[in-house]
């Protein structure tokens, strides 16, 4: 009696023999159908155990034959039979139940997965409702709103008023309401400098005034004639060339004299007698 050919075996070498016929390679194949390399591999060398669901077939194998000529149903060989898909079924049924475990991911795409998981999530709500009525019995746990404090409570002494007696600075905002702040910058001098003047200027030919600073600000004019009437704000040093004649030099309206020995060069304010050391009385 003559053995049948496993028809596995036999679409598997005809797919080969013409997938080779017109030269191209498994992973050629796989780009130009979209079918993957281990399920054409398989198909060829007839390991069934290696192809993927009947379904699958049913949708690739048409694909294949399209793709490389072949006769119609030249492949349906690699689908199994009926019996063998109702076994396969079975089995799968069987495996279903058997990954069915709560550590199994599976468990989270049935319909007994979402009744496990929500009895979880009941099972945690009541654990939930348990411990606060057991904090509440306790008396951990106030269910009412805590009510707003009195009007003795809230001007109740601060128990930081000593600590803020010895160290004022604690609050600086509150020292700055003071004036302190003012007043140190007064103690140091810095509000104490002379209020601003009037420099006025007789100049009957083109003269170069030089202003500057104690700081190093300097400010020069070239070219300046004619009367100019400046307020500055001293102390200044004044220098004017060329030499204006005397009288033509006047701060707040009182002719200024150019400093000894220095033709032109004038210090703003003037230096004042009072300014000259008093005598050592024997």
């Amino acid at each position: 009696m003559e053995a049948h050919e496993d028809p596995l075996l036999n679409a598997g070498r005809q797919l080969r023999q013409q997938r080779e016929a017109r030269g191209l390679s498994l992973r050629q194949l796989a780009i130009e159908t979209r079918v993957s390399t281990p399920v054409l591999e398989a198909l060829e060398r007839g390991w069934r155990d290696r192809l993927p669901e009947p379904a699958y077939l049913r949708t690739m194998l048409p694909l294949l034959v399209q793709h490389l000529d072949l006769p119609a149903g030249a492949l349906n060989g690699a689908l199994p039979d009926r019996p063998e898909r109702t076994q396969h079924n079975v089995s799968g049924r069987q495996a279903l139940l058997a990954r069915f475990t709560p550590g199994s991911i599976d468990v989270f795409t049935t319909w007994q997965g979402t009744v496990i998981y929500g009895g979880l999530t009941l099972a945690l709500i009541y654990g939930v409702n348990l411990q606060q009525r057991q904090l509440a019995a306790e008396n951990l746990l106030i269910l009412r709103p805590i009510p707003p404090l009195s009007a003795s409570e809230q001007r109740a002494p601060d128990p930081n008023a000593e600590l803020l007696r010895a160290y004022p600075d604690l609050r600086p905002l509150q020292r700055a309401a003071e004036g302190v702040a003012r007043q140190r910058l007064l103690e140091g001098g810095l509000e104490r400098r002379p209020a601003a003047g009037v420099l006025q200027l007789r100049l009957g030919q083109p003269t170069r005034i030089s202003l500057g600073s104690e700081t190093g600000v300097k400010t020069e004019l070239n070219g300046a004639t004619g009367e100019l009437v400046l307020q500055l704000r001293p102390p200044l040093r004044l220098t004017l060339n060329p030499v204006p004649p005397q009288g033509a030099v006047l701060w707040d309206g009182q002719p200024l004299a150019p400093e000894p020995g220095a033709a032109g060069r004038y210090r703003l304010p003037p230096t004042t007698t009072s300014a000259t050391p008093l005598p050592v009385r024997p």
